[in-house]
């Protein structure tokens, strides 16, 4: 048997050695000859090359889009040819040993011998594949999150950290939708960390027995571990969300109830930033008045123990026994220390958690409409379908003008078409994200493979270029500017849209 000295110790033990698995689930791997006279039969140089593979995968599937194809990683590694000292054609050889072979450990799942100190013995402890295919692209599952966080120095035990770390990442990379995600969850677990604090603080007050001294200590511990040194890192990241709201705003104006969607997740996302800082330093601070009140009621309970005990039958039993008839009336006084004294009832715990009315005058987006998948689809194809209608109609008056403003592409359109591309500001927003790409490269685009999925009613350029003729698509690069000029456009429903006049330059 182990000493509860040395059980402490180990406490916990076989997460350390997940770790430890996971790098030896990569590193004991087979090398065919091919790969070894490839990279020069250089071990190091060869782990370094599979952690960058890994690193570009977790940087590509964390942009707008989420997509990263065995091109794109052969592209990549064609990049390093002249670093590794190898032919850029045998790329296409070092993407399959890499993906197929290491990564995807050839479709197996290894297993390893492990301690698990709660029952004592050694057990099989499974280290997963690392990479997952889905319809065409790869992405990384959480074990390999795990392990590029660790390397990165982020504990991936800090879930508040981890969140943070990928809200961070995800507005670098313009993933507006995913952050707003990300910045709700940190709301989410702030206000849980601190309503766990309320009910123990509640706890303690009602009654101190019920409460161990573990208890204290893990909560204790988690919000130092979750927010100490966050606070700069979050007002970081504030800086950051306000420089791109920024950027929207020096390239749209928007007037009356509407504004562009991603403007508002932005601004959603800077709310909820503002609220988990907030939030986060009353946690902090409540955590000074937390130890203070379990010291004191420690204490208060064990006065009350060395006072000792109340003896009845000493204190009112026996002097009632003694007493005589004229003496009853003062029998109550005998009966005051059991008394409580009795307080009016002004308010009920119903009162706190009985319904509020809702204080905000505009609604948001906090979940899932329920709605059929026959109707989720078909709004999903109708958007599709507007945004391919759009890029053609764009590109095919770029063929006919070098150069033109976006206000003489609207002058070119019916009104019919303009309209139905003014369908939920689809052609503003379409403007708005070909101008944050500043220039479109149509010529890499062509001489790139590529992997389409369908949109589920989000605009992708890569799939409204693939739905296209090839007459269409035959320019090197589209450039991009904002000019001064404010054009003023109006859909069906009498709303108007203001937005920056945009100068377009075609290079044949």
């Amino acid at each position: 048997m182990i000493s509860a000295e040395s059980k402490d110790l180990l406490q916990d033990f076989e997460k350390r050695m997940r770790f430890v698995n996971l790098i030896k689930y990569w590193l004991q791997r087979s090398k065919p000859r091919e790969i070894n006279e490839l990279l020069h039969n250089d071990d190091d140089k060869t782990d370094n090359l599979i952690l960058m593979v890994m690193v570009f995968i977790m940087d590509s599937t964390l942009r707008y889009g989420e997509r990263c194809t065995k091109q794109d990683i052969t592209a990549f590694l064609r990049e390093l040819a002249d670093v590794y000292d190898y032919e850029p054609e045998s790329a296409i050889i070092l993407t399959d040993y890499i993906v197929t072979d290491v990564l995807q450990s050839n479709g197996k799942v290894r297993s390893f011998d492990t301690f698990y100190n709660s029952d004592e013995q050694f057990k099989d402890q499974r280290s997963l594949i690392l990479l997952e295919q889905q319809s065409g692209s790869y992405v990384l599952t959480n074990e390999a999150y795990e392990f590029l966080f660790r390397t990165k120095e982020i504990d991936s035990e800090l879930d508040f950290s981890v969140n943070r770390f990928k809200l961070q990442e995800f507005i670098k990379r313009g993933n507006y939708g995913k952050a707003l995600r990300e910045s709700r969850e940190l709301v989410s677990r702030v206000r849980n960390l601190k309503t766990r604090m309320d009910d123990f603080m509640l706890r303690c007050r009602t009654n101190i027995s019920e409460v161990s001294i573990d208890e204290y200590e893990e909560i204790v511990t988690q919000v130092r571990d979750s927010f100490e040194d966050e606070n700069k890192q979050l007002s970081d990241i504030r800086t950051l969300v306000s420089a791109k709201l920024q950027a929207i705003a020096d390239a749209q104006i928007t007037t009356d109830e509407n504004i562009g969607q991603t403007e508002q997740e932005i601004r959603e996302i800077l709310e909820n930033i503002d609220t988990v800082i907030s939030e986060q330093s009353r946690v902090f601070n409540q955590k000074f008045s937390l130890s203070e009140l379990y010291a004191n009621l420690l204490d208060d309970s064990f006065s009350y123990m060395q006072a000792g005990h109340f003896d009845l039958e000493q204190e009112l039993l026996l002097p009632m026994q003694k007493m005589q008839l004229q003496d009853s009336k003062n029998l109550g006084k005998l009966f005051a220390p059991l008394y409580r004294p009795s307080f009016p009832h002004l308010f009920g715990p119903d009162f706190f958690y009985s319904r509020q009315n809702a204080i905000r005058e505009s609604t948001r987006d906090d979940g899932v409409d329920i709605v059929s998948d026959d109707n989720a689809e078909t709004a999903a194809d109708i958007r599709n379908k507007r945004y391919v209608e759009i890029i053609k109609v764009l590109l095919s008056f770029a063929n006919q003008n070098a150069i033109f403003s976006f206000s003489d592409y609207i002058a070119s359109v019916s009104k019919e078409q303009l309209q139905e591309q003014l369908q939920e500001k689809s052609l503003p927003d379409v403007m708005l994200k070909l101008y944050g790409m500043g220039e479109i490269d149509v010529a890499g685009w062509r001489s790139e493979q590529h992997d389409i999925i369908v949109p589920v009613g989000e605009f992708d350029l890569s799939y409204c270029l693939s739905e296209l003729t090839e007459d269409l698509v035959q320019m090197q690069s589209i450039l991009i500017h904002k000019l001064d000029g404010v054009i003023t456009l109006s859909d069906d429903a009498g709303n108007r849209i203001k937005i920056n006049d945009f100068k377009i330059e075609v290079r044949r």
